[in-house]
């Protein structure tokens, strides 16, 4: 609680270097030790994802089937998805929760884009846990290569010429120059990175399209959480990363991306 304290007198940048020094180190060490440490990792976030997402939907931070829907999830992501039992659990688990929602007369339609939300935070973590289980590290490594290098390319292209914005509505400050950018950096970068991912791609136009897919699921995950955000009137999804807001809020492109190259993954492109 003082540490909390302490950090939000600070200022904003202060903040975001400060929890960037903690939170990096643990991060990294996670990812380099691998299971069971990155598994921690991972569930700790969903938990804590899927409590933003439940404070942004349903208005609780503390609805109690949100914390037993992040227990089923982790369950179906730990344990063999062909156990039909586990299936069964998360079913009664839904329609409990939906029950609970007639009784306290909730919105019904705001439990659903819950669960579907918590459903798409589940999919996305259980590919991150699946490459560094399968030893697909460099991979991880390689999906947040691209996504940074997205990411730097949009803020330095957008500034340096601006232009017409992106999507004004949504989030103000991002150009199609900013877009267009974002998406050639990662491209460029993503092929120079090609000898590091000869186990996956064989040539340089399918590393090149691979990367540029990448960095627009990228994007796209950045302006459905801002989306997201507008449309349930919050300014960040979370406060637990002093700084930067919640895990929504600094994962979002990631996301997307995890879930995009999972499907790429099962695609074999």
């Amino acid at each position: 609680m003082v540490l909390e304290l302490g950090i939000n007198k600070l200022s904003s940048l202060q903040q975001r270097v400060i929890t960037a020094l903690i939170a990096l180190p643990i991060a990294i060490a996670a990812v380099y030790y691998g299971s069971p440490y990155f598994d921690m990792l991972t569930g700790f976030v969903l938990m804590a994802m899927i409590r933003e997402w439940s404070r942004m939907t349903i208005k609780s931070a503390n609805f109690p089937v949100g914390y037993l829907l992040s227990a089923v999830m982790l369950s179906l992501i730990y344990t063999d998805l062909n156990h039909k039992k586990y299936i069964t659990f998360a079913l009664i688990v839904t329609a409990l929760g939906l029950l609970y929602q007639v009784i306290k007369k909730r919105n019904i339609s705001d439990y659903l884009v819950f669960i579907a939300g918590s459903l798409y935070l589940s999919w996305s973590i259980y590919i991150l846990i699946h490459l560094i289980h399968e030893g697909l590290t460099t991979f991880f490594l390689w999906i947040l290569l691209i996504i940074w290098s997205s990411d730097t390319g949009a803020y330095f292209t957008g500034r340096a010429i601006g232009g017409p914005k992106l999507a004004p509505s949504i989030s103000p400050n991002k150009t199609w120059a900013g877009f267009i950018g974002g998406c050639l950096t990662a491209t460029f970068v993503g092929v120079l990175s090609g000898p590091y991912l000869q186990k996956f791609y064989g040539t340089i136009p399918s590393l090149a399209i691979t990367s540029f897919i990448l960095s627009l699921v990228s994007h796209s995950g950045d302006l459905l959480e801002s989306y997201l955000k507008r449309h349930y009137g919050v300014k960040d999804s979370g406060t637990f990363l002093p700084g930067h807001g919640g895990f929504l809020d600094r994962l979002d492109s990631l996301l997307l991306v995890s879930f995009a190259a999972g499907l790429l993954l099962i695609l074999g492109l």
